[in-house]
């Protein structure tokens, strides 16, 4: 068994972001007259840039507790995925640059029952828990798309899985 979680060094920028957008967005609303219409942008945006701290805040809170049986996110809104009842594995890059060789990896796994379990590149251990739930899907016979094979192949993992269009 291994636990996984987010270094706050790798949730900090986003919680500057966060907040900087939210005190950009919510201070005219506060303090400046305006006319309704512009009001409502940005009481929009603020709440926008609030959910954005907040579901960095349950980030940083969450854990992942990883075995041969599946994987657990322990913290505010906990779930599990068992590995034999894993369903849909979706790995997707983004990236920062035009060049393309700096972003980060987003690993979405759900099980036959809907639970759901996101994941980002930048999680402790993040190719630990990337191998498992390779291992996962090609033990259950997954069809993955052709983004998530390459971006396995990317992230060094072989997983010997054919890619299917999704």
């Amino acid at each position: 068994m291994s636990l996984h979680g987010y270094q706050q060094g790798a949730i900090t920028g986003d919680y500057v972001r966060g907040g900087l957008g939210f005190l950009i967005t919510a201070f005219p609303v506060a303090f400046a007259p305006m006319i309704g219409a512009f009001q409502i942008v940005f009481v929009l945006f603020a709440l926008l840039f609030a959910g954005f701290v907040v579901k960095t805040w349950l980030r940083g809170q969450t854990k992942f507790e990883v075995d041969e049986d599946g994987i657990r996110a322990l913290g505010p809104l906990g779930k599990d995925i068992r590995w034999p009842d894993l369903a849909v594995m979706d790995l997707r890059y983004y990236s920062t640059q035009k060049e393309k060789d700096k972003g980060w990896m987003h690993l979405v796994l759900k099980d036959r029952n809907g639970a759901k379990i996101a994941i980002e590149s930048t999680l402790d251990g993040f190719e630990a828990v990337l191998e498992h739930a390779a291992s996962a899907a090609g033990k259950n016979g997954l069809g993955l798309t052709q983004t998530t094979t390459d971006n396995l192949v990317a992230a060094g993992i072989n997983t010997g899985l054919a890619a299917t269009d999704h």
